[in-house]
């Protein structure tokens, strides 16, 4: 009996024991605790100005559902991710940034004691380098442009300038700025491209102060580029690749038509070092503005070519020359096989060239019989050399024709329809073009063959020109 009562005692109290621990207090909600640290990442720009923040909490009695974060402890932003790549702009030329976050629960509550790291920046200097085969030729004439590429780690929106200077860089007050959003710039004789020897100078400036490295054009530390000042109002551009006496001609010409007016002091030759991949070594990198510009400080031209013209520097640099009022003569032959030569038209009274040649050879005597008579009867030369592959003009409809074919019997089937061969834009014309090697139609004088060159070339640069 005594057993009995004393084991309902102990039952009594471990019941009341029992029912103190399961009372109605539920434990109140504990705050999430937050994690803060950096994950590498090898295709982030390998900057400290770019991070990558990955950060995670754990709430011990429910989950987390995000994260306010803030760079100052003050102004908060809610996001759900984890991580963020965040670009931390530079100011100065070293800057410190503190970052923090905090979990948020499922219920609300933030973490009262934020995870943060400080991030100190350091600013990388820009670099800046001239764009690929954009080198200068050793001579020019008063007209070079300069491109450049700037890049920076920091990110390139931190480059706030760009300065450069002509030759010396140990005065201040010579260098001159460019707004980061230029990539280019084309001096003229008055940025000082005087007669003589030159060297460019080029440098990037970020937000923070710092310059790039300086870097130069010509590139070869050893040399300068030569700035040749024009030394009248004529040019001779030189598009023909093949070594004979033909330079010599046309200067042989210019020395005595007009008295001498047009003496060939200025030549451009823009064929040499010309191969079917790249341009000749004298022309520049840009046809537009540089080639082009330094055509508009002449204003009359000869551009006499080989069968194998550069039409795309013709096409992209002769309208604008036009249009500021300059006058060119335009001589050229045609391959046997040539590519589409539409292109004549944007700057030639010519809509096409003949389809196919007329005849595979010219031979001595041959001529070009004047439209209109107060133009001279051009003939072949006799040259031994043989001359291939001529081909006819097909004039747009405001063209005036000025030469065709003279007849033959070789092409006999064209007497109805004349072989044109050379053509003007007007009345008074800006460009005269003749579909031959001009200096093939010298004749020959010993067998009583006139050479009408001469005559031919005062017609055109005095007459219609209006040199004087």
């Amino acid at each position: 009996m005594k057993l009995d009562t004393a084991v309902i005692i102990l039952l009594i109290i471990l019941m009341v024991g029992c029912s103190k621990h399961f009372t109605n207090q539920p434990l109140p909600n504990q705050p999430p605790k937050t994690f803060l640290t950096i994950v590498p990442d090898s295709t982030l720009r390998s900057t400290t100005s770019q991070q990558h923040l990955h950060w995670w909490g754990v709430d011990p009695d429910g989950f987390v559902k995000g994260f306010d974060i803030s760079f100052d402890s003050l102004h908060w932003t809610f996001t759900t991710s984890n991580d963020s790549v965040i670009g931390l702009k530079l100011s100065s030329n070293d800057t410190t940034y503190k970052f923090y976050v905090a979990a948020v629960d499922d219920q609300g509550l933030v973490d009262p004691k934020p995870a943060s790291l400080n991030y100190p920046i350091h600013n990388s200097p820009p670099v800046v380098s001239f764009v690929f085969q954009s080198d200068v030729p050793d001579t020019t004439y008063p007209v070079a442009t300069f491109q450049w590429n700037g890049s920076d780690i920091d990110g390139n929106e931190t480059i706030v300038s760009y300065t450069y200077v002509l030759d010396d860089t140990t005065n201040p007050s010579r260098w001159k700025n460019l707004t980061s959003d230029n990539n280019r710039v084309t001096l003229y004789n008055i940025d000082g491209l005087t007669e003589g020897t030159h060297i460019f100078y080029m440098r990037a400036r970020d937000v923070a102060g710092a310059y790039s490295k300086t870097i130069r054009m010509p590139i070869d530390t050893t040399k300068t580029w030569y700035v040749k000042e024009p030394k009248g109002d004529f040019l001779i551009i030189d598009d023909y690749g093949i070594a004979d006496a033909t330079a010599s001609f046309y200067s042989q010409m210019f020395d005595t038509v007009m008295n001498g007016r047009l003496k060939a002091k200025d030549v451009w030759d823009i064929k040499a070092g010309y191969t079917s991949t790249a341009r000749g070594k004298y022309v520049p990198a840009l046809i537009n503005p540089t080639f082009t510009e330094s055509l508009k400080l002449f204003k009359y031209i000869l551009w006499y070519c080989d069968s194998n013209p550069q039409m795309d520097i013709a096409q992209s640099s002769i309208p604008a020359f036009k249009a500021a009022g300059g006058k060119i003569l335009f001589v050229t032959g045609f391959p046997q096989y040539p590519a589409d030569a539409r292109g004549f038209g944007d700057f030639a009274p010519i809509d096409n060239i003949e389809s196919s040649y007329f005849k595979s050879i010219l031979l001595a005597k041959d001529s070009l019989v004047s439209v209109d008579p107060a133009y001279p009867t051009l003939y072949r030369d006799a040259n031994p050399v043989i001359y291939t592959y001529p081909r006819g003009l097909l004039p747009k409809v405001s063209a005036q024709v000025i030469y065709h074919m003279g007849r033959s019997p070789l092409w006999a089937s064209r007497d109805t329809l004349p072989i044109i061969m050379g053509v003007k834009d007007a009345d008074q014309p800006s460009i005269i073009m003749l579909a031959i090697l001009l200096h093939r139609f010298a004749g020959n004088p010993g067998a009583g063959v006139p050479n009408n060159v001469p005559a031919f070339l005062r017609k055109v640069f005095s007459d219609e020109f209006g040199v004087r």
